[in-house]
C-alpha cells in the first residue's frame, strides 16, 4: 500500500509497485515547489520519509539525498521511500545560512507550520503532513555555511516512550560518535514525535561544503538505519556511541565580532569561557560562558555575528 502520498502530489506521478518516480511538490500558497523521488519498493514494508536541504547552506545531506535517491533500487526496497531535497530551494540557491528568503524564518523552527502562515510556515506544514503518514522520519543536516561541527544525531523524547526509544536506538546505528535527546517542539524531529512517527534529525559536515568522502559515510549510515527498519536488505552494523542528555544552545545578545575560546569536542565545565562578542572597535561587549558541563558539538565560525544567532551548542552528559 502507498502510504506516503501527498495531498498534492502531482497529477500523473502515482507510482506503483517495483518503481521510481520523482517530481516536484508544490507547496499551496507559495511559489515553493519541492523536488522528491518516490521509491516504490517490489515488496510491502514501512513507509520512511527522508528529508536534506531544510537549511540551505548544508551541502553534505543535500547529496547525500541526492545520491541515495538515484542509488536506491526499488527491486530490492520493502516499502515505500519518499526522498525530498533540498526542502528549502530557495534558500540553498540563495546560498542562505539558516533562514528562508521569503519571510527570514528559520524553517526548522516553525514545525508543525501553518497552512495560511508565511512562506517557511506553509512548508513546514507541507512536510508535517508527510511526516504524519510515515512510519519513520529521517532528517538529514550538516554544517551550515558559518558553522563546524562533529557528526551527531538527535532525537525527540516527546510524545511516545516506546517510539522515542525506537529513535535514540536508530540514531545510534548512523555511527556518529553522539546521540543526544531533545525536548524542543518546534523542529521537525519534535513535531514528527508529536505526531506519533519516530525518527531523528543527523549532523554530518563542515562550514557550508561537502566532499565525496563525507557523502559516503552520510550514504553508508543512512543505509545501515534503514536495513534495520528492514527497508533493504542486508546485516545491520552496531555502533558504540555517547548518549547525551541534552543540548544547550548559547545565542548571542548583541550584534558584532564573535572570538570562540573553545574547539569542537572541547570536555567543558560549568562557568567556562565559551568566547566573547568585540565590537569593530575590538571591544569586547559579551561574554559567554558554558551553563553546564558537557562536550561543545558546534561552533559558529563566522566573525560576524548578529543578535540570537546561535554560537555554540554543549551536549550534557
Amino acid at each position: 500500500m502507498i502510504q506516503l502520498i501527498h495531498p498534492h502530489f502531482p497529477a500523473g506521478k502515482t507510482p506503483t509497485p517495483n518503481s521510481k518516480v520523482r517530481g516536484f511538490i508544490p507547496v499551496p500558497g507559495t511559489p515553493v515547489e519541492m523536488p522528491f523521488t518516490f521509491i516504490h519498493g517490489a515488496k510491502p514494508g514501512k513507509a520512511i520519509l527522508l528529508t536534506g536541504g531544510v537549511h540551505g547552506g548544508e551541502y553534505p545531506c543535500i547529496e547525500t539525498a541526492i545520491q541515495l535517491a538515484n542509488e536506491l533500487d526499488p527491486a530490492e526496497v520493502s516499502g515505500t521511500i519518499l526522498i525530498i531535497s533540498p526542502v528549502n530551494t530557495a534558500a540553498f540557491l540563495a546560498r542562505m545560512q539558516y533562514y528562508g528568503p521569503f519571510d527570514g524564518k528559520n524553517l526548522n523552527r516553525v514545525f508543525p507550520g501553518k497552512t495560511t502562515g508565511t512562506v517557511s510556515e506553509r512548508i513546514a506544514y507541507a512536510v508535517y503532513q508527510l511526516q504524519q503518514a510515515a512510519d519513520f522520519f529521517l532528517d538529514l543536516h550538516g554544517g551550515d555555511i558559518h558553522e563546524g561541527l562533529v557528526p551527531f544525531v538527535i532525537y525527540s523524547k516527546l510524545g511516545n516512550l516506546a517510539k522515542a526509544e525506537q529513535s535514540r536506538l536508530a540514531s545510534a546505528l548512523l555511527g556518529f560518535p553522539y546521540v543526544v535527546g531533545s525536548v524542543s517542539d518546534n523542529g521537525s524531529i519534535g513535531a514528527a514525535a508529536l505526531a506519533g512517527t519516530p525518527g531523528f534529525l543527523a549532523e554530518l559536515g563542515q562550514c557550508g561544503r561537502w566532499s565525496p568522502e563525507e557523502v559516503e559515510q552520510y550514504k553508508a549510515a543512512v543505509r545501515n538505519v534503514l536495513r534495520s527498519l528492514e527497508v533493504i536488505p542486508g546485516a545491520v552494523e552496531q555502533h558504540q556511541v555517547a548518549f547525551l542528555e541534552k543540548m544547550l544552545v548559547s545565542t548571542a545578545t548583541v550584534d558584532g565580532c564573535w572570538y570562540p575560546a573553545v574547539q569542537l569536542e572541547d570536555r567543558v565545565k560549568k562557568g567556562q569561557k565559551l568566547g566573547e562578542i568585540r565590537d569593530y572597535f575590538g571591544t569586547v561587549k559579551a561574554e559567554y560562558l558554558s551553563d553546564s558541563d558537557g562536550i561543545v558539538l558546534y561552533l559558529v565560525t563566522s566573525l560576524a555575528i548578529t543578535t540570537n544567532d546561535p554560537l555554540c551548542a554543549i551536549g550534557v552528559l
